[in-house]
């Protein structure tokens, strides 16, 4: 029998196939949907980025212009114990790696770099309960900014003042709502109070909306809730799509969504239209975007498929294009979050 533990951590990684389509052939297009996206989360348009108006020349994506910059934070899983993660970055161009918590008696996961680059913000039980914390890059003591319990999933908003995150009734990330809280650790006050709970948030560019995961009509589906105001719109209506997500600079979202080991990764705009398979094949979860917008990493298992242990970290352009692996361990690295360098 399962343990509630493991039953969470499968729900993560990936618990009637869609037919949507693939990313536009062309870096014409794709800039359309791009600059259609911006419009529509009231930003300038934005320049198509290197890996767009390259698409039509897969040789000229592998070098030039626009390479990766920044670096990853992601959940290594050294133990081999999908109770006790710990915590390592790596430089976007795969170099630096390094591990960044070393207690194998206790979980750390959930990670995210703050706009700054200069420290992380994670979930653990290092405590008692998961609580969360930040981490200053240059120091390497976490500083606890919550102690309810049952906090996952944090991340700071662009300004650098405000950090959201999930409180959970109990150890289900799903079965909790989106809460904010000062950076200094002040100010804890609930955002969502949606029927079908609410999860993995992420800030909008502006951080005046912030996108989750929510249970509706059956199915989980992508939330937008209005911080000033409250007010949620459900923006997707889809079939086996997952909580993790991102949401980049020039207003293009992304998540990821089919079967167990069956996950792709897609974007799509924030009003939920304009939805594009960017990979096929390999399972593929838990996008996240580059500051730059222009890039994409996620957990993949496409070298050692169906391995429980083969999931790594990976790269690629925004078109999907030009796929790097950046790790390459005999246990599970996942959960990747970008941020700047400091």
């Amino acid at each position: 029998m399962k343990s509630s533990r493991a039953i969470f951590l499968l729900a993560v990684l990936g618990l009637a196939a869609c037919n949507l389509p693939r990313q536009p052939d062309t870096g014409a297009d794709f800039a359309t949907a791009l600059a259609q996206a911006a419009t529509q989360a009231g930003l300038a348009s934005p320049t198509a980025p290197p890996g767009a108006t390259e698409a039509a020349n897969p040789a000229a994506t592998q070098t030039g212009p626009g390479e990766p910059q920044g670096q990853i934070v992601y959940t290594c899983q050294t133990t081999l114990d999908s109770q006790r993660n710990q915590l390592c970055i790596v430089n976007a161009d795969g170099s630096g790696q390094r591990q960044l918590t070393f207690d194998d008696t206790k979980d750390h996961f959930f990670a995210s770099v703050a706009p700054e680059g200069e420290s992380i913000l994670f979930s653990s039980n290092r405590d008692g309960g998961y609580e969360v914390y930040e981490l200053a890059l240059d120091v390497g003591e976490p500083v606890a900014l919550t102690t309810t319990r049952n906090n996952f999933a944090p991340t700071v908003s662009p300004d650098g003042t405000t950090i959201v995150f999930t409180h959970a009734r109990g150890p289900y990330l799903w079965d909790g709502q989106i809460w904010l809280i000062d950076r200094d650790g002040g100010n804890l006050r609930q955002l969502t109070y949606e029927a079908g709970g609410g999860w993995d948030a992420t800030w909008s560019p502006d951080g005046s909306q912030v996108l989750f995961a929510t249970h509706t009509g059956g199915q989980i589906q992508m939330a937008v809730i209005t911080v000033e105001t409250g007010e949620v719109t459900v923006i997707t209506d889809l079939v086996e799509l997952r909580g993790r997500n991102d949401w980049s600079i020039h207003g293009l979202l992304s998540t990821y969504i089919g079967a167990p080991w069956e996950r792709e990764i897609i974007t799509f705009a924030p009003d939920g239209s304009n939805v594009y398979y960017l990979t096929e094949g390999g399972n593929n979860l838990a996008p996240s975007f580059s500051p730059d917008g222009n890039w994409i990493t996620f957990t993949s298992y496409r070298d050692r498929v169906r391995d429980p242990n083969g999931c790594e970290i990976y790269i690629m352009r925004v078109t999907g294009q030009d796929i790097r692996r950046l790790t390459d361990n005999t246990y599970c690295d996942w959960q990747p979050r970008w941020g700047p360098l400091p």
